[in-house]
């Protein structure tokens, strides 16, 4: 064994024990104090220990396991192949990012594996959406499991939400549904809304009816109005039918056990009073009015026959001006011509007119009281001439007779 000792060095070579660099009492079977430079590969057989600072100006490699208590990274950490953290990661500078603004941000999302990948919040919000709207296993869907009392699953469809329980209550603005859905609220809807079977408002469904109505607290029913509606030919109700049994429209009194109104598809309509019918148009066109007692007052049958008790017209003006003494009678030897050139009487129409455009019974009515009146002067205007005669012949007879 080669054995050196040297006073003037801090170096010793032992053939036995320590070996010692930097240091003449090395506690270890090699004791480097101060730096070492190895211009080769240095391969250790067992554990390496620092106790301080580990720099390292190239890669390194690790092909086995590495632990590491604290690890502090400086500058940026780049990770080219797989990474695996057992533990939690923890990121301790969060706190000092503005949360008002992710245009810079990224988001790391892990698969089941383990498996960590960097995305965007778009295609984060399309993973999100997919996790809450996601199919449930069937083997774990909530109704399948006897004694589930929790919210069941929700699943989604495109354009749909649905869950695959059967009977599931929603309530909005309550905890306690009542119906599939239960809005405890005003609902608004801003398109069309369509109903499979029956609407009921303000009490529970009818059978008898496709829209129920019980109104409790309105004035009104049913409210209509095409107020501000500009569409030509607009309608306010528009009902259409293919049975000719149909009632178009029937008006109940459930106190008193009348009809109030009703019409039927056969043109049949009928106004009762509470009494009896005051007004019956029947399907064959014949029109019946009753008032307080049971006789038929007024009766228009299909073939234009009127029946009626009386008839009164009203009229602003009366013939009575005949009689004033500026009215201006016709002479008999003038309306004689006119009668002779016209073929009626003057200020009266034509047969012609009359055919044509009908009678007003208040019109003609006046017109024939203005003849009579006319005809009655001229009676009083001959009554006047024949006395006149008659004494004249008096008067001749007296003069013969001397």
């Amino acid at each position: 064994m080669l054995s050196y000792s040297g006073y003037a060095q801090t170096n010793t070579l032992p053939p036995n024990g320590n070996v010692g660099i930097g240091t003449t009492s090395p506690t270890t079977a090699l004791q480097v104090n101060g730096k070492a430079r190895i211009d080769s590969s240095l391969t250790v057989k067992d554990s390496v220990h620092i106790q301080k600072n580990l720099r390292v100006e190239q890669d390194v490699r690790f092909l086995g396991l590495a632990k590491m208590n604290d690890v502090k990274v400086t500058n940026d950490f780049v990770a080219n192949g797989l990474t695996k953290f057992n533990g939690d990661v923890k990121f301790t500078n969060l706190s000092q990012i503005g949360v008002n603004n992710y245009s810079n941000f990224s988001f790391l999302m892990a698969n089941s594996n383990g498996l960590v990948k960097k995305t965007d919040e778009t295609a984060l919000s399309d993973y999100l959406k997919k996790l809450v709207y996601a199919a449930p296993p069937v083997l774990a869907s909530p109704c399948q499991i006897p004694g589930y009392s929790d919210n069941p699953f929700w699943a989604s469809a495109p354009q749909k939400l649905y869950s695959e329980c059967g009977d599931v209550f929603v309530g909005i603005g309550t905890n306690t549904p009542s119906h599939l859905l239960t809005v405890a609220g005003k609902a608004r809807f801003f398109d069309h809304v369509w109903a499979g079977d029956a609407v009921s408002i303000g009490a529970d469904q009818s059978n008898f009816s496709k829209l129920y109505i019980k109104n409790n607290n309105r004035t009104a029913g049913i409210e209509l109005t095409q107020v501000g509606n500009p569409q030509a030919y607009s309608k306010l109700i528009y009902m259409e039918f293919s049975e000719p049994t149909t009632e178009i429209f029937k008006a109940h009194n459930s106190t008193l056990n009348t009809t109030p109104f009703s019409l039927n598809a056969n043109g049949d309509m009928v106004i009762n009073n509470g009494v009896q019918d005051i007004f019956h148009l029947y399907s064959n066109g014949v029109l019946s009015l009753r008032g307080d007692n049971s006789d038929e007052n007024f009766r228009v049958e299909t073939s234009g026959l009127v029946r009626c008790r009386k008839i009164k017209v009203d009229s602003e003006i009366w013939p009575d001006y005949v009689f004033e003494s500026d009215y201006s009678l016709m002479p008999l030897e003038k309306l004689e011509k006119y009668i002779e050139e016209n073929n009626h009487l003057p200020n009266v129409s034509n047969q012609e007119t009359m055919v044509k455009e009908g009678i007003d019974l208040g019109e003609m009515n006046l017109k024939l009281m203005e003849k009579v009146e006319e005809l009655t002067l001229y009676m009083i205007q001959q009554n006047k001439e024949l006395k006149k005669l008659k004494k004249e012949v008096e008067v001749l007879k007296s003069k013969l007779a001397e």
